[in-house]
Protein backbone atom coordinates (compact mmCIF):
# COMPACT_ATOMS: atom_id res chain seq x y z
CA UNK A 1 0.00 0.00 0.00
CA UNK A 2 1.41 3.49 -0.80
CA UNK A 3 1.49 5.77 2.17
CA UNK A 4 0.63 9.16 1.69
CA UNK A 5 3.05 11.88 3.09
CA UNK A 6 2.36 14.70 5.12
CA UNK A 7 4.19 18.37 4.53
CA UNK A 8 5.37 17.58 8.30
CA UNK A 9 7.03 14.51 7.25
CA UNK A 10 8.72 16.18 4.34
CA UNK A 11 9.43 18.54 6.79
CA UNK A 12 11.06 16.22 9.17
CA UNK A 13 13.08 14.54 6.38
CA UNK A 14 14.63 18.14 5.10
CA UNK A 15 15.65 18.79 8.43
CA UNK A 16 17.03 15.31 8.73
CA UNK A 17 19.12 15.81 5.54
CA UNK A 18 20.33 19.65 6.23
CA UNK A 19 21.50 18.53 10.32
CA UNK A 20 23.24 15.24 8.53
CA UNK A 21 24.80 17.58 6.06
CA UNK A 22 25.73 19.93 8.40
CA UNK A 23 27.67 16.98 10.30
CA UNK A 24 29.07 15.73 7.82
CA UNK A 25 30.70 19.25 6.61
CA UNK A 26 31.80 19.66 10.67
CA UNK A 27 33.51 16.25 10.38
CA UNK A 28 35.01 16.40 7.51
CA UNK A 29 36.98 19.80 8.81
CA UNK A 30 40.72 19.02 8.48
CA UNK A 31 39.88 15.28 7.75
CA UNK A 32 42.83 14.79 5.54
CA UNK A 33 45.29 16.46 7.83
CA UNK A 34 48.33 14.34 7.83
CA UNK A 35 52.08 14.49 9.01
CA UNK A 36 54.03 15.92 5.90
CA UNK A 37 58.04 16.33 7.69
CA UNK A 38 59.73 15.60 11.12
CA UNK A 39 62.01 18.32 10.93
CA UNK A 40 65.16 16.57 12.99
CA UNK A 41 66.75 19.26 15.62
CA UNK A 42 67.53 17.25 18.88
CA UNK A 43 70.18 19.55 20.52
CA UNK A 44 67.62 20.33 23.48
CA UNK A 45 63.38 20.83 24.17
CA UNK A 46 62.38 23.09 20.50
CA UNK A 47 60.06 25.76 22.80
CA UNK A 48 59.24 28.22 19.63
CA UNK A 49 57.94 28.45 16.20
CA UNK A 50 56.77 30.60 13.49
CA UNK A 51 56.26 30.37 10.01
CA UNK A 52 57.66 32.91 7.53
CA UNK A 53 55.47 33.26 4.79
CA UNK A 54 53.90 30.01 3.34
CA UNK A 55 57.10 28.16 2.82
CA UNK A 56 59.32 28.60 5.71
CA UNK A 57 59.65 27.73 9.53
CA UNK A 58 61.83 29.23 12.10
CA UNK A 59 62.29 27.18 15.28
CA UNK A 60 64.21 28.29 18.68
CA UNK A 61 64.94 25.66 21.50
CA UNK A 62 66.13 26.03 25.00
CA UNK A 63 69.61 27.21 24.10
CA UNK A 64 68.65 30.34 22.52
CA UNK A 65 69.78 29.04 19.06
CA UNK A 66 67.04 29.83 16.02
CA UNK A 67 67.10 27.62 12.65
CA UNK A 68 65.17 28.55 9.52
CA UNK A 69 64.08 25.40 7.06
CA UNK A 70 62.78 26.01 3.61
CA UNK A 71 60.24 23.52 2.94
CA UNK A 72 59.92 21.90 -0.52
CA UNK A 73 57.40 23.03 -3.11
CA UNK A 74 56.65 18.76 -3.24
CA UNK A 75 54.94 17.37 -0.17
CA UNK A 76 55.93 14.00 -1.14
CA UNK A 77 59.38 14.80 -0.41
CA UNK A 78 62.52 13.93 1.55
CA UNK A 79 62.60 16.59 4.55
CA UNK A 80 64.22 19.36 4.19
CA UNK A 81 67.43 20.55 6.65
CA UNK A 82 67.88 23.50 7.73
CA UNK A 83 68.87 26.33 5.51
CA UNK A 84 69.94 29.46 8.35
CA UNK A 85 71.12 29.94 11.68
CA UNK A 86 69.99 32.91 13.66
CA UNK A 87 72.54 33.94 16.08
CA UNK A 88 72.56 35.98 18.71
CA UNK A 89 70.24 35.17 21.79
CA UNK A 90 72.26 33.48 24.76
CA UNK A 91 68.87 31.65 26.57
CA UNK A 92 66.09 29.87 25.85
CA UNK A 93 63.67 31.24 23.02
CA UNK A 94 60.41 31.91 24.93
CA UNK A 95 58.43 33.14 22.07
CA UNK A 96 58.48 33.30 18.35
CA UNK A 97 55.94 35.52 15.96
CA UNK A 98 56.75 37.12 12.08
CA UNK A 99 55.06 40.38 11.45
CA UNK A 100 52.24 40.90 8.70
CA UNK A 101 54.42 41.38 5.36
CA UNK A 102 56.31 38.40 6.60
CA UNK A 103 59.91 40.48 6.70
CA UNK A 104 60.20 40.37 10.21
CA UNK A 105 60.72 37.48 12.56
CA UNK A 106 60.65 38.50 16.62
CA UNK A 107 61.94 36.51 19.17
CA UNK A 108 61.56 36.75 22.49
CA UNK A 109 64.05 35.29 24.88
CA UNK A 110 64.88 34.53 28.58
CA UNK A 111 68.18 36.13 28.05
CA UNK A 112 65.46 39.28 28.67
CA UNK A 113 65.95 40.67 25.27
CA UNK A 114 63.68 40.38 22.07
CA UNK A 115 65.25 40.35 19.08
CA UNK A 116 64.67 41.37 15.51
CA UNK A 117 65.22 39.56 12.76
CA UNK A 118 65.38 40.36 8.86
CA UNK A 119 63.82 37.89 6.87
CA UNK A 120 64.78 39.11 3.64
CA UNK A 121 68.35 39.03 3.89
CA UNK A 122 69.89 36.36 1.42
CA UNK A 123 73.57 35.54 2.29
CA UNK A 124 75.34 35.28 4.77
CA UNK A 125 78.38 33.21 6.68
CA UNK A 126 78.63 29.54 6.12
CA UNK A 127 79.27 26.92 9.21
CA UNK A 128 78.42 23.15 9.65
CA UNK A 129 76.16 22.26 12.68
CA UNK A 130 75.18 18.92 14.24
CA UNK A 131 71.79 18.28 14.80
CA UNK A 132 72.13 15.83 16.96
CA UNK A 133 73.92 16.54 19.93
CA UNK A 134 72.12 15.55 22.45
CA UNK A 135 71.45 11.59 21.65
CA UNK A 136 75.33 11.86 21.18
CA UNK A 137 76.75 13.70 24.32
CA UNK A 138 74.10 11.33 26.48
CA UNK A 139 75.74 8.46 24.83
CA UNK A 140 78.93 9.57 25.72
CA UNK A 141 78.13 10.16 29.58
CA UNK A 142 76.80 6.41 29.58
CA UNK A 143 80.12 5.43 27.83
CA UNK A 144 78.02 3.79 25.11
CA UNK A 145 78.78 4.37 21.28
CA UNK A 146 77.47 7.49 20.15
CA UNK A 147 75.27 7.57 17.06
CA UNK A 148 76.91 9.15 14.15
CA UNK A 149 76.68 13.47 13.60
CA UNK A 150 73.84 14.19 11.37
CA UNK A 151 75.53 17.30 9.87
CA UNK A 152 73.75 20.74 8.19
CA UNK A 153 75.83 23.46 6.43
CA UNK A 154 73.91 26.94 7.07
CA UNK A 155 74.09 30.10 6.24
CA UNK A 156 74.25 32.30 9.92
CA UNK A 157 72.74 35.50 10.56
CA UNK A 158 72.76 38.33 13.24
CA UNK A 159 69.91 40.22 14.31
CA UNK A 160 68.99 43.37 13.14
CA UNK A 161 68.21 45.62 16.29
CA UNK A 162 66.91 44.37 19.88
CA UNK A 163 64.66 45.50 22.70
CA UNK A 164 66.50 45.30 25.79
CA UNK A 165 63.70 47.06 28.33
CA UNK A 166 63.21 43.91 30.35
CA UNK A 167 64.98 43.04 33.50
CA UNK A 168 64.45 39.36 33.54
CA UNK A 169 62.92 36.76 31.41
CA UNK A 170 60.67 37.65 28.94
CA UNK A 171 57.77 35.43 28.86
CA UNK A 172 55.32 36.99 26.51
CA UNK A 173 55.18 38.28 23.80
CA UNK A 174 52.02 39.08 20.97
CA UNK A 175 51.55 41.68 17.86
CA UNK A 176 48.53 43.37 16.18
CA UNK A 177 47.46 42.01 12.63
CA UNK A 178 48.74 45.07 11.08
CA UNK A 179 51.76 44.92 12.66
CA UNK A 180 52.23 48.30 14.74
CA UNK A 181 51.77 47.03 17.82
CA UNK A 182 54.19 44.79 19.98
CA UNK A 183 53.31 43.77 23.36
CA UNK A 184 55.85 42.04 25.90
CA UNK A 185 55.86 40.68 29.78
CA UNK A 186 58.44 39.29 32.02
CA UNK A 187 58.26 37.28 35.08
CA UNK A 188 59.09 40.22 37.43
CA UNK A 189 55.56 41.43 36.17
CA UNK A 190 56.76 44.14 33.81
CA UNK A 191 54.34 44.83 30.97
CA UNK A 192 55.65 46.59 27.49
CA UNK A 193 53.62 48.30 24.89
CA UNK A 194 55.78 49.33 22.16
CA UNK A 195 55.38 50.57 18.90
CA UNK A 196 56.94 47.65 16.95
CA UNK A 197 58.13 49.64 13.57
CA UNK A 198 60.41 52.01 15.53
CA UNK A 199 61.22 49.36 18.61
CA UNK A 200 59.68 52.17 21.10
CA UNK A 201 58.29 51.89 24.27
CA UNK A 202 54.90 53.49 24.70
CA UNK A 203 53.55 52.13 27.76
CA UNK A 204 54.44 49.85 30.65
CA UNK A 205 53.04 48.78 33.56
CA UNK A 206 54.02 46.04 37.09
CA UNK A 207 52.10 42.98 37.73
CA UNK A 208 51.69 41.02 41.11
CA UNK A 209 52.99 37.65 39.71
CA UNK A 210 54.88 36.91 36.06
CA UNK A 211 53.60 37.61 32.57
CA UNK A 212 52.53 34.34 31.57
CA UNK A 213 50.29 34.12 29.02
CA UNK A 214 49.50 37.67 27.14
CA UNK A 215 47.99 38.75 24.22
CA UNK A 216 46.71 42.01 22.57
CA UNK A 217 43.81 42.94 20.80
CA UNK A 218 43.67 43.46 16.92
CA UNK A 219 42.93 48.03 17.55
CA UNK A 220 45.93 47.72 20.21
CA UNK A 221 43.32 48.79 23.15
CA UNK A 222 43.40 45.81 25.20
CA UNK A 223 46.02 43.98 26.40
CA UNK A 224 44.95 40.18 28.33
CA UNK A 225 47.42 38.95 30.88
CA UNK A 226 47.88 35.82 32.73
CA UNK A 227 49.88 35.68 35.46
CA UNK A 228 51.18 33.84 38.14
CA UNK A 229 53.65 33.17 41.01
CA UNK A 230 54.78 29.09 40.55
CA UNK A 231 55.41 28.51 44.11
CA UNK A 232 54.37 25.10 44.17
CA UNK A 233 54.68 24.86 47.86
CA UNK A 234 53.70 28.07 49.23
CA UNK A 235 50.61 29.74 50.40
CA UNK A 236 52.08 32.90 48.09
CA UNK A 237 51.49 30.89 44.89
CA UNK A 238 49.10 32.67 43.37
CA UNK A 239 47.63 32.78 39.54
CA UNK A 240 45.63 35.86 38.22
CA UNK A 241 43.86 36.76 34.64
CA UNK A 242 42.97 40.53 33.63
CA UNK A 243 41.82 42.60 30.60
CA UNK A 244 44.54 46.04 30.35
CA UNK A 245 44.09 49.07 29.05
CA UNK A 246 47.03 49.57 27.01
CA UNK A 247 46.60 52.89 26.92
CA UNK A 248 46.80 54.06 30.26
CA UNK A 249 47.68 50.26 31.75
CA UNK A 250 44.45 50.63 34.10
CA UNK A 251 42.66 47.23 34.96
CA UNK A 252 39.62 47.30 32.91
CA UNK A 253 38.26 43.88 33.60
CA UNK A 254 39.45 41.52 36.62
CA UNK A 255 38.85 38.12 35.37
CA UNK A 256 40.36 35.86 38.08
CA UNK A 257 37.24 35.32 40.32
CA UNK A 258 35.61 33.37 37.93
CA UNK A 259 38.55 31.84 36.40
CA UNK A 260 41.01 30.40 38.68
CA UNK A 261 43.13 28.13 36.44
CA UNK A 262 46.53 29.17 35.34
CA UNK A 263 46.84 29.92 31.98
CA UNK A 264 49.36 29.18 29.75
CA UNK A 265 49.11 31.18 26.56
CA UNK A 266 46.17 33.90 25.63
CA UNK A 267 44.91 34.94 21.80
CA UNK A 268 42.40 37.72 20.04
CA UNK A 269 41.39 36.21 16.96
CA UNK A 270 42.39 38.43 14.50
CA UNK A 271 38.70 39.77 13.72
CA UNK A 272 38.62 40.75 17.77
CA UNK A 273 35.53 38.53 17.80
CA UNK A 274 37.32 35.93 20.12
CA UNK A 275 39.92 36.06 22.97
CA UNK A 276 41.16 32.74 24.14
CA UNK A 277 43.12 31.28 27.20
CA UNK A 278 44.42 27.52 27.48
CA UNK A 279 44.57 25.95 30.90
CA UNK A 280 48.51 25.01 31.25
CA UNK A 281 50.63 23.92 34.57
CA UNK A 282 50.96 20.85 35.83
CA UNK A 283 47.47 20.15 36.40
CA UNK A 284 46.16 16.56 36.83
CA UNK A 285 43.98 14.63 34.50
CA UNK A 286 41.94 16.21 31.01
CA UNK A 287 42.49 19.46 32.37
CA UNK A 288 44.32 21.66 29.46
CA UNK A 289 41.22 22.87 28.07
CA UNK A 290 40.65 26.45 25.82
CA UNK A 291 38.31 28.69 27.54
CA UNK A 292 36.70 31.36 25.27
CA UNK A 293 35.56 34.52 26.04
CA UNK A 294 33.79 37.64 25.30
CA UNK A 295 36.80 40.30 24.50
CA UNK A 296 35.10 43.15 25.37
CA UNK A 297 33.96 42.05 28.85
CA UNK A 298 35.84 38.87 29.91
CA UNK A 299 33.05 36.66 30.03
CA UNK A 300 32.81 33.30 29.87
CA UNK A 301 31.65 32.35 27.02
CA UNK A 302 32.17 28.03 27.04
CA UNK A 303 35.37 25.67 27.45
CA UNK A 304 36.29 23.54 25.06
CA UNK A 305 36.29 19.37 26.26
CA UNK A 306 37.95 17.13 26.62
CA UNK A 307 41.07 18.92 27.90
CA UNK A 308 45.17 17.68 26.57
CA UNK A 309 46.27 15.60 29.18
CA UNK A 310 47.96 17.48 32.16
CA UNK A 311 47.76 20.97 30.92
CA UNK A 312 47.96 22.83 27.46
CA UNK A 313 50.67 24.73 26.54
CA UNK A 314 50.02 26.76 22.96
CA UNK A 315 47.23 28.23 20.98
CA UNK A 316 46.75 29.32 17.69
CA UNK A 317 43.45 30.83 15.74
CA UNK A 318 43.16 29.56 12.15
CA UNK A 319 43.13 31.81 9.16
CA UNK A 320 39.50 31.04 8.19
CA UNK A 321 37.72 32.34 11.71
CA UNK A 322 36.37 29.30 12.57
CA UNK A 323 38.49 27.14 14.41
CA UNK A 324 40.77 27.04 16.69
CA UNK A 325 44.09 24.66 17.24
CA UNK A 326 45.66 23.81 21.07
CA UNK A 327 48.42 22.09 21.74
CA UNK A 328 49.88 19.84 24.95
CA UNK A 329 51.33 18.01 27.44
CA UNK A 330 49.88 14.91 26.01
CA UNK A 331 52.03 15.83 22.73
CA UNK A 332 48.59 16.20 20.50
CA UNK A 333 47.24 18.96 19.06
CA UNK A 334 43.60 19.35 19.24
CA UNK A 335 41.06 21.44 16.41
CA UNK A 336 38.00 23.04 17.84
CA UNK A 337 35.11 24.51 16.07
CA UNK A 338 34.82 28.19 17.54
CA UNK A 339 31.07 28.75 16.98
CA UNK A 340 30.37 25.63 19.71
CA UNK A 341 33.29 24.72 20.76
CA UNK A 342 32.99 20.91 19.83
CA UNK A 343 35.93 19.13 19.27
CA UNK A 344 36.70 18.46 15.74
CA UNK A 345 40.24 16.03 15.20
CA UNK A 346 43.50 15.67 16.94
CA UNK A 347 46.88 15.56 15.19
CA UNK A 348 49.61 13.57 16.73
CA UNK A 349 49.48 9.80 18.39
CA UNK A 350 49.32 11.02 22.09
CA UNK A 351 52.37 9.03 23.23
CA UNK A 352 51.11 9.90 27.42
CA UNK A 353 51.27 12.77 29.60
CA UNK A 354 53.77 14.98 30.92
CA UNK A 355 57.54 14.70 30.95
CA UNK A 356 56.63 12.87 27.67
CA UNK A 357 58.25 14.69 24.38
CA UNK A 358 55.17 17.39 24.73
CA UNK A 359 54.63 19.94 22.47
CA UNK A 360 55.77 23.45 23.71
CA UNK A 361 54.40 25.61 20.78
CA UNK A 362 52.55 25.75 17.71
CA UNK A 363 52.61 27.71 14.19
CA UNK A 364 50.02 27.95 11.31
CA UNK A 365 50.63 29.21 7.98
CA UNK A 366 49.27 32.86 6.72
CA UNK A 367 47.40 30.73 4.16
CA UNK A 368 46.25 28.15 6.32
CA UNK A 369 47.44 25.23 5.15
CA UNK A 370 50.15 23.77 7.27
CA UNK A 371 50.83 23.88 10.92
CA UNK A 372 54.44 22.99 13.05
CA UNK A 373 54.67 21.91 16.19
CA UNK A 374 57.96 22.37 18.07
CA UNK A 375 58.43 19.60 20.98
CA UNK A 376 60.84 18.92 24.06
CA UNK A 377 62.15 15.88 22.38
CA UNK A 378 63.89 18.16 19.66
CA UNK A 379 61.52 17.85 16.61
CA UNK A 380 59.62 20.15 14.65
CA UNK A 381 56.14 18.40 12.63
CA UNK A 382 54.99 19.78 10.18
CA UNK A 383 51.32 19.05 9.24
CA UNK A 384 49.47 19.64 5.71
CA UNK A 385 45.88 20.90 7.22
CA UNK A 386 44.51 21.27 3.75
CA UNK A 387 45.81 20.08 0.00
Amino acid sequence: MNRILSPFHFFVGAVVIFLSGQTVQAQSAFAEAKLLWTLPWDCDWVTAVSFVGNDRIAAGNKQGDILVWQLPGARDGKAPPPARRLVGHTNEITRMLTTPDQKTLLSASNDRTVKYWDMTIKDGGVETIVLNTRPRYEAEARKRKAPPPLDAKVLTQKFARQLAAHKDWVLGLSMTPDGKTLVTGDDKGDVIVWDLPAAKEVKRWKLKGWAWGLGVSPDAKTVVVSERVPLVFDSGARSGLKLWNAQTGEIKVDMGKEIKERMAAAAFSGDGKWLAVCRGGESGGLSGKITLLDPATGKKIRETSPGHLDGATDLAFHPDGKHIFSSGRDTLVKIWRLEDGKHVRDLGKGRGGQFKDWICAISISPDGKLLAAADMAGMVQVYALAK
